[in-house]
């Protein structure tokens, strides 16, 4: 059975209920207590009430839907980026410390190609994948090469993050922004 009375608390029905059989809600309470129940209708547990009658509560903002999506695309982000980026069937770490390791391993390798330094054994010994396997860099040109594709990789995750988190905050309606999809544009790791 459904509940014939809302009580509301703070502007808010916080409360269903119905009169128990053979009695009016006046006889229940204290006359400042039915005052805070008013009929039904359609209305539900935390609908608004404004004097005279209830409404649905409002949805979250516009802002807030944003700030959720935005959200929801950072970790979309995180969860590309710790995949790795694909190199000759393995995967190379991605976070701040490998990128930064990856830079001086290409830095060292662009000297050893001007002749200003030798390509040092640890380097050539290969690259230590996700996988724990190594990745042959018999010459500096290797490092280059695996380096520029990590840096590829990297910087065009980042783009599609900030692609997604543009669309978002552009989007002027509810619509717009349920048209972003945070599962595209993403670069393959495979």
């Amino acid at each position: 059975m459904m509940a014939d009375f809302l009580r509301v608390q703070d502007g808010v029905a916080v409360e269903a209920w119905s009169e128990p059989e053979g009695f009016a809600i006046d006889e229940c309470f204290t006359p400042e207590f039915v005052e805070t129940f008013h009929p039904r209708g359609s209305a539900d547990i935390g609908w608004i009430w404004n004097g005279a009658q209830f409404s649905a509560p409002a949805g979250p903002s516009l802002d807030e839907l944003k700030a959720a999506k935005i959200a929801a695309i950072n970790i979309q982000t995180e969860e590309v980026l710790a995949a790795g980026a694909a190199a000759d069937g393995l995967h190379i770490a991605l976070d701040a410390d490998s990128r930064a390791d990856m830079g001086a391993m290409a830095t060292t390798a662009a000297l050893a190609l001007s002749g200003a330094t030798e390509w040092p054994d640890s380097y050539s010994r290969g690259w230590i994948s996700i996988e724990n396997i190594r990745i042959p860099l018999d010459a500096p040109a290797d490092g280059i090469a695996l380096a520029a594709g990590v840096g590829d990789y990297y910087a065009r995750v980042r783009q599609n993050s900030r692609d997604l988190k543009d669309d978002a905050l552009a989007a002027r309606t509810e619509e717009e922004l349920n048209a972003v999809e945070i599962d595209s544009g993403w670069p393959d790791a495979a």
